[in-house]
């Protein structure tokens, strides 16, 4: 439904923008009164240009030829003064260009850098997505509660409440003779349910609309009932890949009315499918096929709807002011990227289009003490009981905020730290407490501020580097991080169950939190500086000394420490509500001296730390542990994606037999109870010989990072890819393989593996390869009975072997923690 001015005032929730067909409008998609409206606001967008005057002037000049406004849409050209960097407050000349079609941005924006040579313009603004810029223009966010006027939003003030959304959920299924689902596959059926999104789970019965009643016929049914339901919101899982493509495709041929918008258009790809390098993986970016008036999200394509479903997913919109169908394409990684790119905009600070700040120069020996990472303790492998985990909140991004951690402040002009002081103060976490504490401090600055640098209190020296941070200006990026833990904060407090709405949300922003400390030194964030990414690290590593130091104080033994979390225990307090509440006290004493919040996070019936596989000494990131009700495992085959069912439920039933023992108040390390871990796998090793398992839980998953041509090595990996290829498909780089091990021929590597789909082919004759399977079995419950004692080779045979050391060992009841 389209807004129309007719003395009226508009009232609702934002719900998304898109840009209009012509190129210089928006569509502001508005929900009021249980009904969706469109508003249409006129709107271009702008690019800048920064260089030396004359060159400006050239640049103007041609860019007022006729062709190049036509061709490139150029529209207003004007010179204006704005800051270009966060460390400078002094504005500078630059050419402002506006356009009258906003999607040829980025043609342009590459044809002025090809004319300066790659080096003599710099510019701004060029891929901040267009809904942000809109938003932020029109200082109004997603989701918030506006006023349209006829002419400008007046935005409402108080806390967001999230419109209760309709969701249709829609499911394909496809018969194709290769076996893989692609546009040539033949539609067998399509399913859809629908629920409010305040709905906490979707109990309502799937409805079928059969592909056999005739595609327009097919089209058609689905059109109305598109139409009968009016959905909001539409959940595909493979939709951007080929779903609504699919569809599109149908409709042009059978039945052109179909409509899945609000308003007239045909389905479109906005963005296509490409290869993504990060951080050594290779991830798949799909095609990105948006709707209009409704928010279509791709389960497939949004690892934060994953994780936060979507009240996490309008949580991640609102912050950074982003589109939510754009936003759901996202990685926590650039969502944190865009909500720095609005704290700048808003600053006044033009975003850069491309990073230019090189690393500071360093010696080697200066790069050496920098480049250190995060503290980790070797472990002891072996375990230990009622040990208690404390974490600290959000430790990185809480140091940034309390630190005052961000490339403007790092050895800046103004201070010098203040070396009388017996104690530095920190920077408030809350963000509303550390914007009143840098207001005072502003106003209290001296008159020489600037000409010299004067010594202040506040102004903080990095631990172990030649670095400070400064104490009068607060930095850019704690301005972005301590909104985001404020906001986690309040929710988790609000959290009542392990999955509830409030849990998801926080849930989301608690990956931008995990993310945004790998940006500040990722080589292409724009507001990124790697002194910061130091600085950083240098103080967790100085804080988690603390902590241990602080532990072993007050007589707690420190069994590991992991960068942000320390396990600690007191033998010597038997009574578990004792050693809980005094664990809470000390958390409080280190919080109160660190300034960021030490959290008790459980105190464990049973942990195992890992020995390493190559050297035997204590694994770095290794362990399960039990406790509160809960079990949590880090480094093992159950925790990895890759990992098949059968594996999987192996640690699994190993995990339980431990429990059970623990409840019954057994000592794990009696070898009766390990000894049942080893009867249990050798009786499922004997199934597996038999070939009892069933095929569909041997599945192994393994992410294809290259295509055919640039494997060197015939790996699994190699004969999946190879084997499809052979059946006339491509697994493409990102994409996962999914593939039974087999008994077959190395002279013929596609013949080691049967692809997930065969399986369903009753014709397929194969044989399991045993060893393979038998192998993986074994280092799985080795990563169980190995914190133990057990070697594979004992595992393997079914008997421990006693060494003399364990045999003069005080007797088992007396000992209830065991090491290597």
């Amino acid at each position: 439904m389209i807004w129309k001015d007719n003395g009226v005032d508009m009232k609702g929730q934002i719900i998304d923008v898109q840009l209009g067909d012509d190129g210089q409008s928006m569509d502001v998609w508005m929900y009021s009164g249980h009904r969706m409206h469109r508003v249409v606001v006129p709107w271009r967008a702008c690019i800048h240009v920064h260089s030396e005057k004359s060159r400006l002037v050239k640049l103007a000049d041609w860019l007022q030829f006729q062709e190049i406004r036509e061709a490139f849409s150029v529209g207003r050209l004007r010179k204006i003064r704005a800051r270009l960097s966060l460390d400078a407050f002094e504005q500078h000349d630059v050419l402002e260009i506006e356009f009258t079609d906003s999607r040829k941005i980025r043609r342009l924006a590459q044809h002025i850098e090809a004319k300066g040579e790659y080096h003599h313009y710099t510019l701004y603004s060029v891929d901040a997505h267009l809904a942000q810029r809109f938003f932020i223009e029109h200082g109004i966010a997603p989701f918030q509660s506006v006023v349209w006027d006829g002419s400008r939003f007046v935005s409402e003030k108080g806390p967001i409440e999230w419109p209760n959304l309709r969701v249709m959920e829609l499911r394909f299924s496809y018969q194709s003779p290769k076996g893989f689902e692609d546009m040539s596959s033949e539609l067998c059926w399509l399913e859809y349910r629908c629920k409010d999104v305040m709905e906490s789970a979707n109990n309502h019965a799937w409805q079928r609309i059969d592909y056999d009643i005739g595609p327009a016929k097919f089209l058609h049914t689905l059109h109305a009932c598109v139409g009968h339901f009016n959905p909001d919101i539409i959940l595909t899982n493979g939709g951007d890949r080929q779903h609504l493509t699919y569809l599109q495709q149908l409709s042009d041929l059978h039945y052109p009315d179909f409509n899945l918008h609000r308003k007239t258009a045909k389905i479109k790809v906005r963005s296509n499918q490409r290869v993504v390098h990060s951080y050594g993986q290779v991830i798949r970016k799909e095609n990105y096929v948006p709707l209009h008036g409704r928010l279509h999200i791709d389960l497939k394509s949004s690892f934060i709807v994953k994780e936060g479903g979507l009240l996490g997913l309008f949580e991640l919109a609102h912050h950074s002011r982003q589109s939510t169908q754009d936003i759901s394409r996202l990685s926590p990684g650039s969502v944190i990227s865009a909500i720095q790119m609005r704290v700048a905009m808003e600053d006044g600070v033009l975003v850069p289009w491309k990073k230019n700040r090189p690393e500071d120069t360093k010696t080697a020996w200066e790069l050496m003490l920098s480049d250190r990472g995060g503290l980790y303790l070797d472990s002891q492998p072996g375990v230990y009981t009622n040990v208690i985990e404390l974490d600290f909140a959000s430790l990185f991004p809480s140091i940034i905020a309390t630190r005052n951690i961000s490339p403007e402040t790092l050895n800046c002009s103004c201070c010098q730290v203040y070396k009388q002081s017996d104690k530095t103060p920190f920077v408030p976490l809350n963000p509303d407490d550390a914007d009143l504490y840098f207001r005072k401090k502003k106003r209290n600055q001296s008159f020489s501020l600037g000409v010299f640098p004067q010594a202040d209190e506040a102004a903080q020296m990095v631990p172990g580097l030649a670095l400070h941070t400064c104490g009068r200006t607060h930095g850019f990026l704690g301005r972005v991080v301590a909104p985001i833990i404020e906001r986690r904060t309040q929710l988790k407090q609000k959290r009542q169950s392990k999955g509830d709405m409030f849990d998801q949300q926080q849930n989301a922003l608690k990956w931008l939190l995990v993310t945004c400390f790998g940006y500040t030194g990722y080589k292409n964030a724009r507001f990124g500086r790697i002194e910061a990414h130091e600085a950083i690290c240098a103080w967790a590593r100085e804080i988690l000394l603390q902590t241990i130091a602080m532990a072993e104080e007050d007589g707690w033994q420190v069994r590991h420490a992991i960068v942000d979390c320390v396990w600690i225990d007191n033998p010597s307090i038997t009574d578990t509500d004792v050693k809980r509440n005094l664990a809470k006290v000390f958390a409080k004493k280190v919080s109160d001296k660190i300034g960021i919040p030490l959290e008790y996070e459980a105190m464990y019936d049973f942990i195992g730390f890992l020995p390493s596989r190559m050297h035997g000494a204590g694994s770095l990131t290794k362990y399960w542990a039990h406790g509160e009700g809960e079990l949590k495992l880090r480094g093992i085959e159950a925790r990895q994606h890759s990992t098949c069912d059968w594996i999987s439920s192996l640690q699994s039933r190993a995990f339980e037999l431990l429990i059970e023992a623990k409840k019954q108040h057994l000592p794990l390390h009696d070898l009766k109870i390990q000894q049942q871990i080893i009867s249990m796998l050798h009786a499922s090793l004997k199934r597996l010989e038999r070939h009892e398992i069933e095929p569909l839980t041997l599945i192994i998953s393994r992410r294809v990072t290259k295509t055919l041509e640039q494997f060197s090595v015939f790996t699994l990996t190699y004969a999946s890819v190879l084997r499809a290829q052979q059946l006339g498909h491509t697994i493409n780089p990102g994409e996962k393989a999914r593939f039974l091990v087999v008994v077959g021929s190395k002279q013929h590597p596609h013949t080691r593996v049967i692809l997930e789909h065969e399986l369903h082919d009753s014709s397929i004759r194969f044989r399991v390869d045993v060893r393979y399977y038998r192998r993986l079995a074994l280092r799985a419950i080795w990563a169980i009975l190995a914190p133990f004692g057990w070697s594979e080779e004992e595992i393997s045979s079914g008997r421990r072997i006693v060494t003399l050391d364990q045999f003069i060992q005080p007797h088992p009841e007396m000992v209830e923690n065991h090491q290597n």
